[in-house]
């Protein structure tokens, strides 16, 4: 059973910690959230809180409920080249772009909308398989490609405005904080070619302490707030 009271406190707790680096946010991942009443204990506690989606079905199974809040909204998860569009128009951020065919669609779409749209690149920084994102082999290509569009004017409707990235399962404090250092490091060096990348989300419900010290902008918490997720109805989000 989830106590909104216990949502509070915990989301304030979070926010007090994040308040020590004055340049960083929380971002909520509302996964399995529906209830208005649940989230707004949450989201209540601060108004440059993000609301955090990772699944375009389910935001739009509850995006009567979403659309109810001012704050701005992520999207964090995979994106299929199918829910673009519904992507774009749902969303004012897209943290895990990470292919140049899918940058140049959700800027024809933006423009489309007449909307302009923050996109962040998902880098693969601990290399794990089962994840998506850029591989640090594929990056410099990658970013000579994405520079070559901006100088040509080609990428109007969006800002690329900075990294993302989840690590492996199971991973030590001391290879997280290594991780985690390394992303610092390639904003800055990415920041010469690409200057508008000034944010950096990193760091969930386990981590988020670790990515806070290595210069985390975002902090990406679910669990660390609304306690253990239940069970959803797949069948139901995948009907669309």
């Amino acid at each position: 059973m989830i106590y909104l009271k216990n949502i509070e406190k915990n989301t304030k707790l979070i926010l007090n910690k994040i308040s020590l680096f004055p340049y960083t946010k929380l971002a909520i991942a509302t996964k399995t959230h529906f209830n208005f009443d649940v989230l707004n204990s949450a989201l209540n506690c601060n108004k440059n809180i993000i609301i955090a989606e990772n699944r375009i079905q389910e935001a739009e199974e509850k995006w009567e409920v979403l659309q109810q809040f001012p704050h701005k909204k992520h999207f964090i998860g995979t994106l299929q080249s199918n829910k673009v569009k519904k992507a774009v128009e749902m969303f004012d951020c897209i943290e895990t772009v990470d292919s140049l065919k899918l940058l140049i669609r959700i800027n024809k779409i933006a423009g489309d909308m007449g909307k302009k749209l923050e996109i962040f690149l998902n880098i693969n920084i601990s290399e794990d398989k089962n994840k998506s994102g850029i591989s640090l082999e594929k990056l410099d290509n990658f970013i000579s490609e994405i520079v070559i569009y901006i100088n040509a004017k080609n990428l109007n409707n969006i800002k690329i405005s900075g990294l993302f990235t989840i690590l492996k399962n199971d991973l030590s404090n001391e290879k997280k904080n290594e991780y985690y250092a390394q992303m610092k490091k390639l904003q800055i060096a990415l920041q010469t070619k690409i200057p508008s990348i000034i944010e950096l989300s990193m760091g969930m419900s386990g981590d988020y302490t670790i990515a806070l010290q290595e210069g985390a902008t975002i902090v990406r918490v679910g669990q660390g707030i609304f306690g253990k997720r239940e069970c959803v109805n797949f069948a139901l989000l995948n009907k669309k």
